[in-house]
C-alpha cells in the first residue's frame, strides 16, 4: 500500500486533515520539523544567488563537463 505526504499550508488545514484522519480511523504520524538556520558569510551568500540566476538562465554544465574541468584542474597540480 503506498503512503501519502501532505504538507498543509496552516493551522486550520493541519487539524481538519487531522480531524478527518482521525474520524476514518486511518493511522497517521505527525512530526514536527524544526528550520535549521546557517549562518553562512555575505560572499558566499552571492555566489549562491548566482548560481541560482545562472540556473535559471540556462547556464549550467553537465556532471560529465565538471567532473573533466577538476580532474584538468587537479592534474596541472601535479
Amino acid at each position: 500500500m503506498e503512503n501519502l505526504i501532505v504538507y498543509p499550508e496552516n493551522q486550520k488545514q493541519l487539524s481538519i486533515l487531522k480531524s478527518l484522519l482521525e474520524e476514518m480511523k486511518i493511522r497517521f504520524k505527525s512530526e514536527q520539523k524544526e528550520m535549521v538556520r546557517i549562518n553562512i558569510s555575505n560572499q558566499a551568500k552571492n555566489s549562491i544567488l548566482k548560481g541560482l540566476v545562472d540556473a535559471e538562465k540556462g547556464n549550467l554544465v553537465s556532471e560529465k563537463e565538471a567532473n573533466q574541468f577538476f580532474e584538468d584542474v587537479i592534474n596541472q597540480m601535479d
